[in-house]
């Protein structure tokens, strides 16, 4: 196994793996059979040599003496090892890796100039929804008063989508080039598929919510990045951003995407939050006057309505009443 693979793997057990390296071992992990079961080996190996690895050997000696070692006693390992296990084999490389991680992070991780990237950034606004093909040939359906912004060089490398609002992805297959989506502390890491994510900055939460193939998500918490979370269609994941506790549920996936022919959907959703899809859909204000109705949670359909029939159904279903004037939308008690 290439040391690159290692190291990342290490991260991973120990929680600390990058986004972009994660994009990176996802693939390698899902190329191929082998690669899944030396990735779940060596993930066992790495967590039982560090048991016995407390303290920072020195890089240059370890390996100095692992290549002595090596040149002097090449026929004797190779006796050795045809009697060991498999597992037992795969430890004792872990820990010989671990003396070499501080030399490969070094060489790494030395100073690089400074490059500057050029971005497009699209914004689409209250009250419309936009389809916006990727150079990759990529579908992304931007909803109202959302944005998403991507380097001019997407196509050439790794790509990547920075979101703010809501979008659907339906993303191109292709094996050496994952298609990440950033928003905030979370990522999103696919390779071909098509799924839904709600990441407004005035919500509480974030959403990915997977209608075909599959995505990988971590999010950073208290600045460490949590263990992957991989996503099947028609399962969702909800991140609280001030915690970062993500909860999974398994729903059906179109109810989510549903915005993108002008239908709305809430699930026991707060009128609060209502409120606030409310005004991106219809470009209006809404104020509710009543703490009480505010926390009040429905649960409701609606197909391509006019802003008055929905707000006909919300108060009969919160009982309470509601005025519209020109671009605003009052709603309070009875």
């Amino acid at each position: 196994m290439d040391e690159h693979y290692y190291k990342l793997i290490e991260d991973y057990s120990k929680k600390t793996i990058r986004s972009e390296d994660l994009t990176d071992l996802l693939i390698w992990v899902d190329s191929n059979q082998q690669n899944q079961q030396l990735f779940r080996e060596t993930l066992q190996a790495f967590e039982t040599a560090d048991q016995f690895l407390n303290k920072p050997a020195n890089q240059h000696k370890s390996w100095a003496a692992i290549q002595q070692h090596t040149a002097k006693n090449t026929s004797v390992q190779a006796a050795v090892i045809s009697k060991l296990n498999y597992r037992r084999y795969i430890s004792i490389a872990a820990a010989i890796v671990i003396l070499m991680l501080p030399v490969i992070y070094f060489n790494v991780n030395r100073s690089k100039p400074v490059v500057s990237i050029a971005y497009h950034q699209i914004y689409n606004p209250k009250g419309q929804k936009r389809l916006v093909t990727m150079p990759d040939g990529s579908n992304i359906y931007l909803n109202g008063d959302s944005k998403i912004r991507y380097a001019q060089n997407f196509n050439t490398g790794k790509r990547i989508v920075y979101l703010e609002g809501e979008a659907f992805f339906d993303v191109q297959h292709r094996d050496k080039q994952p298609f990440v989506v950033y928003t905030g502390k979370v990522s999103t890491t696919v390779l071909g598929t098509s799924f839904n994510i709600n990441a407004y900055t005035s919500a509480k939460t974030i959403s990915i919510t997977v209608q075909t193939g599959k995505v990988g998500v971590i999010v950073k918490n208290k600045g460490k990045a949590d263990p992957v979370k991989f996503l099947l269609p028609n399962e969702q994941l909800n991140i609280i951003k001030e915690s970062g506790v993500a909860t999974r549920e398994v729903v059906n996936a179109v109810d989510f995407d549903s915005w993108r022919e002008y239908k709305l959907f809430f699930y026991d959703k707060p009128l609060s939050e209502i409120a606030d899809v409310i005004a991106r859909e219809y470009d209006v204000e809404v104020e509710i006057k009543s703490k009480s109705l505010k926390a009040m949670k429905l649960t409701a359909k609606f197909n391509k309505s006019a802003v008055n029939q929905v707000m006909e159904v919300i108060a009969k279903l919160s009982g309470s009443k509601y005025k519209i004037y020109e671009n605003k939308v009052i709603i309070y008690e009875q």
